[in-house]
């Protein structure tokens, strides 16, 4: 009869110990699931902070850019007296606004003195004159200031590609650390369920002991097994809060507040993505992977800036010719008179070109080499970009198939076992082929959350290969 008790609440015991984990973790309340550990991420990690303000840089950048188109004004004020004599007052004032080609110039000068150039001098009230001034040349099509504003306009598109870039980046290390957890947390429960087994069968061997039903040396061989699995247990024990410690690196809160896993924080339970195994979903992230990989948009846009520059430096192999013309009135209350085009007017240009233009032509050239540079870059990492796609989904369908298996290496396992503890309480085995049974049981059960764990880490490594964001 107390046998017969003892052999019921065993199998109870076992029943209990070996349900599907999934159902213990849905019944936890403290359950980190990926995506409130992702969106803790964003909220506060000081990468995620770092890899947001790129873009509000390329934008100051940009608008650095456009400061080159600003408005200008200039004042020259000079005097000169000597010997009770005065020589000379000039003012100058000028304000210079550019335009999408030149600039439109408008300036006032007012110049007296008894040893002054005549062709300086003007009346008491001073000379006003509105004019343009135009290049004919080099800078008419592009000039360094538009070359620096282009060049600024691709750099937001180049900031947020790098965003991306860095924000997949942390994110993907947060899923291999929170896959690591996920193993560890199931590692620990199975080797904690395994130990109070161990310890239950040692209680009911020294009872049988005590009783005449078993030998001392079954009770030597349940005491080694129990030792052998408090020792696995504490290494699980330490290997989960180490792997807890990892993934609190990714915890902030408010006011860049570090923060800590709790000991009681489970993850959530596995599931599986089936369509990320299907042939027609590699396809897709081959295609997304072409035109929207963070690696591939910088080259691109890498290349975009140089097709301005090279253009900027073809530029600079034109003649420098710039035209001025200004319209010229004098400041006076008692004249009436406006602008007169033909006879109140300063004319003028600027002509300006080196004679081997080496300087110039070096600068075009490595522009070009250059171009070829980021070309070459683009094809490899196109190459090594749908490489790592094709990996990582070989990856995740090996590990899909695998876990079929090893779930039925667990089944299989688990019924030897179960055949054994019967043929043990009807005295026909012993408990070490028992342990060893068990062992083997228990083990089946590691090795299936650690392939679980490696899938969870290949589906994240899958869409980042892809350069697929990993939060949406």
């Amino acid at each position: 009869m107390f046998i017969r008790e003892l052999m019921k609440s065993y199998f109870l015991f076992f029943a209990i110990l070996y349900l599907p984990a999934q159902l213990f973790a849905q019944t936890r309340p403290d359950e980190l699931t990926v995506r409130e550990f992702y969106d803790q991420i964003f909220r506060h990690h000081p990468l995620i902070k770092q890899a947001q303000s790129l873009n509000p840089l390329a934008q100051q950048e940009l608008r650095m850019a456009r400061g080159g188109f600003d408005p200008k004004l200039s004042t020259d004020f000079n005097r000169k007296q000597f010997d009770k004599k005065e020589y000379f007052q000039t003012f100058y004032t000028k304000l210079k606004a550019p335009i999408w080609i030149g600039e439109l110039q408008a300036s006032f000068e007012r110049n007296q003195g008894t040893f002054l150039d005549e062709s300086l001098y003007t009346d008491g009230a001073g000379l006003l004159a509105v004019g343009v001034g135009i290049p004919i040349g080099r800078n008419i099509l592009i000039d360094e200031r538009r070359n620096a504003l282009r060049q600024a306009q691709i750099a937001q598109n180049l900031a947020e590609a790098e965003r991306v870039k860095l924000m997949n980046k942390i994110l993907v290390n947060a899923s291999k650390d929170y896959a690591e957890w996920y193993f560890a947390y199931h590692q620990y429960r199975l080797l904690q369920d395994g130990y109070k087994l161990a310890e239950e069968r040692y209680n009911a061997v020294k009872q049988r002991l005590m009783m005449g039903e078993l030998a001392p040396i079954d009770s030597v061989q349940a005491l080694i097994t129990l030792q052998e699995r408090n020792i696995a247990l504490q290494q699980g024990q330490v290997d989960w809060q180490n792997a807890g410690l990892r993934l609190s690196n990714y915890m902030w809160g408010e006011n860049d507040t570090p923060l800590q896993i709790e000991s009681t924080a489970i993850p959530q339970p596995f599931a599986q993505n089936p369509a990320l195994v299907q042939e027609s979903t590699l396809q897709e992230l081959f295609i997304f992977a072409q035109q929207n990989h963070p690696e591939i948009r910088k080259n691109t846009f890498k290349r975009n800036q140089l097709a301005f520059e090279e253009r900027y430096q073809r530029n600079n192999l034109m003649p420098d010719l710039k035209l001025n013309y200004n319209l010229l009135r004098n400041v006076n209350a008692k004249e009436s008179t406006n602008f007169n085009f033909r006879n109140n007017y300063k004319l003028g240009f600027t002509f300006e070109m080196p004679l081997l233009l080496r300087k110039e032509r070096s600068k075009l050239q490595m522009v070009r080499i250059k171009q070829m540079q980021v070309d070459w870059e683009i094809q490899q990492v196109q190459r090594e970009i749908r490489n790592e796609v094709q990996a990582s989904h070989n990856e995740l369908v090996t590990y899909t198939r695998q876990l079929v298996q090893q779930e039925s290496m667990v089944t299989n396992y688990r019924i030897l076992r179960d055949g054994e503890l019967r043929k043990f309480w009807a005295g026909e085995s012993s408990l070490f082929i028992i342990n060893a049974q068990e062992s083997k049981y228990v083990e089946s059960q590691i090795k299936l959350e650690q392939i679980k764990a490696k899938y969870i880490k290949a589906q994240a490594l899958l869409l980042w290969a892809a350069g697929k964001p990993l939060w949406e």
